[in-house]
């Protein structure tokens, strides 16, 4: 068993969470919601002049104080009502703070960026205008809502909603704008009492993302694998792709909602997006959050039952932006937010002291197990070729590795496996562990 100080285990602790709730909006909210996205264009216009343009340069910038006295002496001055427009003055005065969050994360990787450009993909751009929609998220703080009797109460807005049992604290609230007038109430829930995290015992689980099978768990332990099917979500980004190529296609047609931008190339036309786009972004977006939350569930009962305190996962960086199996495979690829999963696995582990791990997946397929190789470039395909070894790549199918020996393994299996010693070069396996390993077991999560 390693030793623990060179674990890398994280201390990562989950101090509030949130609880998600669809509503049907109303007139009201949706004013609301029109002028907080008037507000967050007003915020914008203020300070983007000092630093773009032909004024750049004119006009340091603004601090939170300066904008909210900006738009408090409007409203005095009957100038814009906007700052008493969003239902509460406190609603308001978080869009301006939205936006200097905005401006100083800008700021903040300008700097970075001068310091050390090769750590970015390319200069930070600096913050613009919100076209895709006429709404925009506003909060109401804790100020202004109340819990009684297990309902959130919020007198102005007329909102009287159930909440799950157990809900004490609650922090800033976000009325999130959906397709067909409905909106997304997300309801940071603070956690009172910290969880430890429970000690290294020598027992692991790994993961391996991919596409048709959206995540495959081993353990060192003798359980057999769990394959997560990802046929379902693979199938909904696949209608999604097509039918948005279709609407745009459409759009384009037909020049609907259709403005022009100045660019180096003349005038370009851009497109707001229609009402069945954003019915089909719901869509899509509720299958995947219900498939997400499925399965990180899943997986983390998985490791339960096996008595694991550390689940590994493969994950390499900025693999969505470099991936390159081809024009199918990349959008079936990049159409699955794993880096959303991963989170969804660790915040849920965190909640039985579970420790999850993230490590480079490199040689992890391309390297045996079932060999007692270490998943390095001197086991690797190019490697192997290199010594005259045959055959140099032992996949010999999309989902099936053979050993050296000629045993057949799902090569997914063989890969998550690969990822815990990666990980934990030092973990030791029980015997009679191959022989479990070549039988998982597939569960498909309905959505």
């Amino acid at each position: 068993m390693a030793k623990e100080k060179d674990i890398p285990r994280n201390d990562d602790q989950y101090k509030q969470l949130a609880s998600e709730y669809i509503i049907q909006g109303n007139k009201q909210l949706d004013a609301i919601a029109i002028n907080a996205h008037k507000l967050y264009d007003a915020t914008l216009y203020i300070i983007r002049p000092g630093f773009c343009g032909k004024t750049k340069n004119a006009q340091t910038h603004y601090s939170y104080a300066q904008l909210n006295s900006i738009f408090k002496k409007r409203c005095q001055n009957r100038q814009s009502m906007l700052y008493h427009g969003l239902g509460y003055v406190q609603s308001a005065q978080q869009t301006i703070k939205e936006v200097c969050t905005i401006w100083d994360a800008w700021f903040k990787a300008l700097k970075a960026y001068k310091v050390n450009p090769h750590k970015f993909t390319g200069k930070p751009r600096i913050p613009n205008y919100p076209r895709t929609s006429k709404k925009h998220t506003f909060y109401v703080t804790n100020q202004n809502a109340k819990i009684k009797n297990g309902y959130l109460v919020i007198p102005k807005l007329n909102i009287k909603l159930k909440l799950k049992p157990g809900v004490k604290k609650i922090g800033r609230i976000a009325f999130k704008p959906l397709a067909r007038g409905k909106y997304k109430v997300v309801i940071p829930v603070r956690q009172e009492k910290e969880i430890k995290y429970l000690p290294d015992n020598g027992i692991y689980v790994g993961v391996d993302p991919g596409v048709d099978n959206a995540f495959v768990c081993t353990t060192n332990a003798n359980k057999r694998p769990l394959i997560i099917n990802g046929h379902g979500l693979k199938s909904v980004n696949q209608y999604y792709n097509k039918r948005i190529a279709y609407l745009k296609s459409k759009q384009a047609e037909y020049h609907q909602l259709e403005f022009f931008i100045n660019t180096k190339h003349g005038k370009q036309p851009c497109y707001y997006r229609t009402q069945r786009m954003n019915k089909c972004d719901e869509y899509r977006n509720n299958k995947v959050y219900q498939f997400a939350h499925k399965a990180s569930k899943r997986i983390v009962d998985y490791a339960l039952s096996c008595g694991a305190n550390t689940i590994v996962i493969g994950k390499n960086k900025n693999w969505k932006r470099h991936s390159n199996m081809g024009k199918r495979n990349n959008q079936n690829f990049i159409g699955i937010p794993h880096a959303i999963m991963i989170n969804m696995i660790r915040y849920k582990a965190n909640q039985y002291g579970i420790s999850v791990v993230t490590t480079n997946e490199s040689y992890t397929s391309q390297t045996s197990f079932l060999d007692h190789e270490k998943p390095c470039y001197d086991n690797g395909n190019k490697a192997r070729e290199k010594k005259g070894l045959l055959p140099a790549i032992r996949r010999i199918k999309r989902g099936l590795f053979k050993s050296n020996n000629g045993t057949l393994i799902n090569s997914d299996v063989n890969g998550a496996l690969q990822i815990i010693k990666k990980a934990f070069p030092n973990s030791s396996f029980d015997d009679g562990i191959e022989g479990v390993v070549l039988h998982p077991v597939k569960w498909s999560p309905l959505i």
